[in-house]
């Protein structure tokens, strides 16, 4: 090692984690500052009992989960719930009565301008357009964090130069390049569309770095691919935005794509090539590819809006259910546990978010773990997968010789990390896919890694507040669901491979080496762009109402319809 190298080695050692966390704390700054705008869509007026309504269906009642809680005795805790469709706005009676134009009903009816609702003695009237509007503060653009990132780049790219010097390999800092350029790119060209914000793009890009980083170090010569699937999950993001902007289309294509991808699964379990003791490759004309990462979006694609409509009938409910069971069976004859586990909790959110019955979905969870009971006592070949779990040390030179040196590995790095390329966990199989964690521990320290888990813990709960605020719950949902499969696969790969959870060979989204699962990881993240886009503008005008403030409930979308009304829709 030169001079040069290691003066570098020891200065960027303390820079590197000092930016990573600069990123992290003007990355909450955005959080906070960005004050998402909500439409107005109608109103329901009484005076001063009057609520704006901001979601295309919402629940009426006095529970504090109701979207518009009116705190009075007489009103059951869901009385009722008000929804739009292509042909107007509906209100429909659930555990109380809705009297429409001094007229009880029991089915949804469709409301016209100036109707009055009366809900327990209390009269609305309804409104198309809000009477008053507040105006939007300024939202922070994101172009410091970007700034402080592209250090981050650019330190850490020099790092590995350096570390290579006497035999560097020009992927090295072309990679890097690209990266940035693309990524100032991007946001020069959002910078045209107003309220557009790069909350999840930014940590997505800090997450890419890290992953580049680690895949220079390891294996120069396949940057290459990397940086190309970089590229093809960018434009496959972009295209699947622009997809579900027009919702309509992309509800058309739930049962197509729900078709496909539990044929693709199955013939990937009958026909899949074995890697590392799971059939879950295919290989096709020569490209070998992982369908169940691909299939990871259809699952939310199809399963969103199988339970998005108001009119919810058994008949989608049992789509669903057995949609979620083929191909969790398909992934189970892969013996793709991990996938399973993923897809499982996916489903679990999914319902939670459209069932009002919590006991059906705790009885489902109970027949899954009835099930696995089941399966392990037919199949002990199944439970021998996991029987290293709890006792690696043990095993130390045997079952459970990856966990414990990744742990090892991981001790050694401490909080500012060897340096990129110093480390010797990349001599373990997997170690940058299932072992990537550990990497990240020992060549950047555990200032980065935590940074890196924190990225993952963000999108969550930026999940959570992009769903609060989502005028369809059809994007309510799905960002929900995938926002559950990106920081439970995360959790998977970072406590499996400590011991805490069993190792079930999953990877981390876009830290992990491996084309399948970047391009995936970036479709993925449409889910929250489509969740960001503001909705169409009504009576020619968007009526924009700044509520970052807001903090109530997720509605659970009541699905308590009559059969009669059914018919109208």
């Amino acid at each position: 090692m030169s001079d040069t190298y290691r003066i570098y080695l020891e200065i960027s050692r303390i820079v590197l984690p000092t930016l990573a966390i600069l990123c992290a704390f003007l990355w909450c700054r955005l959080y906070i500052g960005s004050k998402k705008k909500k439409t107005v869509l109608c109103e329901l007026s009484a005076g001063q009992n009057s609520f704006n309504i901001y979601a295309a269906q919402s629940i009426i009642g006095r529970s504090r989960s109701c979207d518009l809680q009116i705190p009075a005795r007489t009103v059951s805790r869901k009385h009722a719930m008000l929804f739009e469709r292509d042909n107007g706005w509906f209100i429909c009676p659930l555990d109380g009565s809705v009297i429409l134009n001094g007229r009880e009903i029991d089915e949804p009816s469709e409301l016209y301008e100036n109707d009055t609702v009366e809900i327990a003695g209390t009269v609305f009237r309804f409104l198309r357009a809000p009477l008053s509007v507040e105006k939007d503060e300024y939202a922070p653009s994101g172009g410091l964090l970007l700034v402080v990132l592209t250090l981050f780049q650019l330190v850490m790219c020099g790092q590995i130069c350096l570390r290579f010097e006497s035999d560097l390999n020009m992927n090295i800092p072309l990679s890097f390049g690209l990266l940035i350029a693309t990524q100032w790119l991007y946001f020069a060209v959002t910078r045209f569309f107003k309220s557009f914000s790069i909350i999840a793009e930014s940590a997505v890009l800090f997450l890419c770095t890290v992953g580049l980083a680690i895949t220079a170090c390891i294996d120069p010569d396949s940057l290459v691919k990397q940086v190309a699937c970089v590229f093809m999950g960018f434009v496959g993001f972009l295209l699947l935005t622009l997809v579900l902007t027009h919702q309509s289309f992309a509800l058309t294509l739930r049962p197509y794509v729900a078709i496909f991808t539990v044929v693709i699964l199955f013939a990937t379990a009958l026909f899949g090539v074995n890697i590392n003791g799971s059939r879950n490759w295919l290989n096709i004309g020569g490209l070998t590819f992982q369908p169940s990462e691909f299939a990871k979006v259809a699952f939310v694609f199809s399963g969103s809006a199988a339970l998005y409509p108001a009119d919810l009938k058994l008949k989608s409910r049992l789509f669903f259910l057995g949609f979620a069971g083929a191909c969790m069976a398909a992934l189970a004859k892969m013996v793709d546990f991990g996938a399973v586990a993923i897809f499982f909790v996916a489903m679990i959110v999914i319902l939670l978010m459209r069932q009002t019955d919590v006991k059906f979905v705790l009885a489902i969870i109970a027949a899954a773990v009835l099930a696995a009971t089941l399966l392990i006592a037919v199949f002990p070949h199944i439970a021998s997968r996991f029987g290293v779990w709890g006792h690696i040390w043990e095993q130390a030179n045997g079952a459970g010789y990856q966990q414990t040196r990744t742990l090892v590995a991981a001790a050694s790095g401490g909080l500012l990390g060897l340096g990129g390329g110093n480390g010797m966990l990349y001599r373990i199989v997997a170690a940058d896919t299932d072992l990537v964690y550990g990497i990240v521990c020992e060549e950047w320290g555990w200032l980065i890694a935590f940074c890196v888990a924190a990225c993952f813990v963000g999108l969550g709960l930026y999940a959570v507040r992009l769903a609060k605020g989502c005028r369809s719950p059809y994007f309510a949902i799905s960002v929900c669901a995938a926002a559950a499969i990106m920081v439970f696969q995360t959790a998977l790969n970072i406590f499996g491979s400590s011991d805490i959870l069993p190792l079930t060979g999953v990877t981390i989204m876009f830290v992990s080496r491996g084309g399948t699962s970047l391009v995936a990881a970036f479709l993925l993240m449409a889910f929250f762009k489509g969740a960001e886009v503001p909705p169409k503008k009504l009576s020619g005008e968007n009526h924009d109402y700044d509520d970052s403030d807001d903090d109530r409930p997720i509605s659970d979308y009541s699905s308590k319809l009559s059969s009669k009304g059914d018919e109208a829709f």
